[in-house]
């Protein structure tokens, strides 16, 4: 299975790195590392070198499914020189977008795997094998490989084995810790043409009180407990925009866990606004003392909030 082809070559890249490690890779055409050697160092050059070109046996694996996928362009830079000027003023907006569904697709994949939830991993493949039939633009195989994961974790297994899934995934990302999470996911993801012109902003809560009513209500920002906030996104032209009563969160679920692994992540409810823009809610809680996040949940879809939006046909969604 492609889950396993790819844990494979992720463990040959991470035996050729150190901590300490002078020398890196990078995407000249995304100017970003390549997923599988994200956040790696190496001791020498010979060594990024030989990475570099797994990072391209790991791109090829997907590239069975996709052959519209762009071609890598792997650079190995000194960390104390910083990336080549080509990488850091790369414009290739497909080749980003393209690297960020393979990057996720390819995470979820190896985390279906190493969890053993064959079944998942096998469904979504033949999902995306049956769609790919029937996909006009062939610049849309990418985004089809992501909604087929969404679609077969969605309804095949649990919250908790989503939970993991999600975790599992994000764990192989660079991990990215930031004082605002969310905010750096969501710029992360119009970065790479995922979404466009976001917002965030921190909401009422009257869950820490512990009590109902307009009193207990207070800012997000100091309610009671500097790690769990509520928070509500809106931005438009999500690329997985869908007319089904729910919104898929997987993409945005695993690059924010990634961001903040300590916390647990519960997307709350979505709900389809005018002119192809979306608003979700999500909270963000302290994991408990065991390290397992028993509040996480909506990591794969939510359900969408009925409204004229959602059921008028003529009313865009997004792309």
């Amino acid at each position: 299975m492609v889950g396993g082809t790819l844990r494979d070559i992720r463990a040959e890249i991470r035996s050729l790195a150190c901590s300490d490690g002078d020398y890196a890779v990078v995407c000249g055409r995304t100017g970003s590392p390549p997923g599988a050697a994200a956040g790696q160092r190496f001791p020498g050059r010979r060594a990024a070198g030989e990475a570099a070109e797994l990072t391209r046996d790991y791109r090829a694996a997907l590239r069975r499914y996709d052959p519209n996928s762009p071609y890598d362009d792997p650079l190995v830079y000194e960390v104390a020189e910083g990336p080549p000027r080509a990488a850091e003023e790369s414009a290739d907006e497909y080749a980003r977008y393209s690297a960020f569904c393979h990057d996720t697709a390819g995470a979820l994949f190896e985390a279906l795997s190493e969890l053993g939830y064959r079944e998942a991993e096998t469904a979504a493949m033949e999902t995306y094998l049956t769609l790919a039939e029937v996909v006009d633009d062939r610049d849309d195989f990418c985004l089809t490989l992501v909604w087929s994961l969404m679609s077969e974790l969605d309804v095949r297994l649990s919250a908790d084995e989503q939970r993991a899934v999600v975790e599992t995934a994000a764990g192989l990302f660079c991990p990215t810790p930031t004082s605002n999470p969310v905010d750096a996911a969501l710029r992360h993801l119009e970065a790479v043409g995922f979404v466009e012109g976001y917002s965030v902003r921190p909401i009422p809560d009257a869950e820490a009180a512990g009590t109902a009513g307009a009193d207990a209500r207070t800012d997000a920002r100091t309610d009671g407990d500097d790690s769990s906030r509520t928070w509500e996104l809106t931005f438009g032209d999500y690329a997985l925009a869908e007319r089904t009563g729910r919104i898929p969160t997987l993409p945005l679920a695993v690059a924010l866990v990634r961001r903040t692994p300590e916390r647990t992540v519960r997307f709350l409810d979505g709900e389809a606004l005018s002119d192809g823009r979306w608003r979700l809610r999500l909270r963000m809680s302290p994991k408990n003392g065991s390290g397992h996040a028993p509040g996480s949940a909506g990591l794969v879809s939510v359900e969408a909030i009925e409204n004229r939006w959602l059921n008028d046909p003529s009313a865009s969604l997004g792309r």
